[in-house]
């Protein structure tokens, strides 16, 4: 065994079994995230095209009202998704239950129909949900309805007429027109948002593992692994970055496991990391190797972490069947693609 792979293997025992107490832990959270919005805006078809789940199809939990249904995405009932009307109008009629699902929730979101633009109660309805204190994200859906030229300028507007900061919206169509879309637009964007918003609150993982596509899932847990990553590998102390990079590989290596419900261990650990980092390639770790000198350095941190990322959601997707060589070249390609596209440092 090299002295390199001693080096990981060594780390990763240290790490894998925190990594482990730390996803049970987080899978033991509760989240609700609120879909509001008038009728037609969209909010059930965003639902299915987050979760793959038929609102209409789901048992509410009991207590919700017509007005407003409350339902478990997964058989924990960890996650409820609240389905809602206009808010105002949710705050003065729902029952106790569905009430208290709504001052509960984690994250809002404002499901809005482009082809009818902003009105005065929309404008409510987000001041009120806003005024609870909760991240809230604003969908401006069925963008496919609006003319291409006329896109730019019907966003800025809306968003000025909703008093919202273009950080917390994104353009959607969650059920396009055929002829433009085969598939659901924005929806990767979404889950970046909602990602970013839960990782602080440790809920990012139960939100993740219940979305219906794993890779839109892993992306939005790969890109901020390696910008944390990066801000690990730029402390100035040769080996207090790599401790700290590798920490952030090993728990993300367990929660892309965790999302595809494959058995979290350290030889699964090991295997990626190993191979990715410390095999016979003679691609990216060359460069960085000789680039790094005495620190990992910002960018060969980040792109090592994404490139280790994308490497592990190829080896959950092909259940686990993947070679070391095929590791070593994804995670070539990805780890380069990364360095190229955020710099040299």
């Amino acid at each position: 065994m090299s002295d390199a792979s001693l080096e990981i293997e060594k780390a990763v025992l240290a790490r894998w079994e925190l990594a482990a107490g730390e996803i049970d832990r987080a899978l033991e959270e509760n989240l609700a995230v609120a879909f509001l919005g008038s009728a037609s805006s969209g909010k059930d078809s965003a639902i299915r095209a987050l979760f793959g789940i038929d609102f209409g199809q789901v048992d509410p939990i009991p207590g919700s009202t017509e007005e407003v249904r409350v339902a478990a995405v997964d058989a924990e009932g960890r996650l409820l998704v609240i389905n809602a009307p206009g808010f105002g109008d949710v705050r003065a009629d729902v029952d106790k239950r569905a009430r208290a699902a709504m001052e509960q929730l984690d994250i809002a979101i404002y499901v809005l129909n482009c082809d009818g633009g902003a009105t005065i109660d929309e404008r409510r309805d987000l001041d009120a949900v806003r005024a609870l204190g909760r991240p809230t994200l604003v969908c401006l859906n069925k963008i496919d309805l609006i003319r291409p030229g006329q896109r730019e300028a019907f966003v800025d507007a809306t968003l000025e007429q909703l008093g919202i900061q273009k950080e917390d919206a994104v353009i959607t169509a969650f059920d396009p027109l055929p002829v433009l879309s085969d598939k659901p637009i924005g929806v990767q964007e979404v889950v970046n948002w909602i990602h970013t918003n839960l990782e602080q609150d440790g809920k990012a993982l139960l939100f993740a593992k219940n979305l219906r596509n794993r890779a839109i899932a892993c992306e939005s847990m790969i890109r901020s692994a390696a910008k944390q990553a990066t801000l690990a590998g730029a402390i100035p102390i040769p080996g207090a970055d790599a401790t700290a990079v590798t920490a952030i590989q090993v728990r993300l290596i367990s929660n892309i496991a965790a999302v595809f419900d494959h058995r979290i261990d350290k030889d699964l650990i090991l295997f990626i990391m190993g191979e990715a980092l410390a095999g016979s390639s003679k691609g990216f770790i060359r460069w960085a190797v000789t680039a790094a000198k005495t620190a990992l350095g910002a960018t060969v941190s980040g792109a090592t972490t994404f490139g280790v990322g994308k490497a592990a959601v190829a080896f959950m997707e092909n259940g686990g069947s993947i070679t070391g060589t095929e590791i070593r070249e994804i995670f070539d390609l990805q780890a380069f693609a990364w360095k190229q596209n955020n710099g040299n440092s």
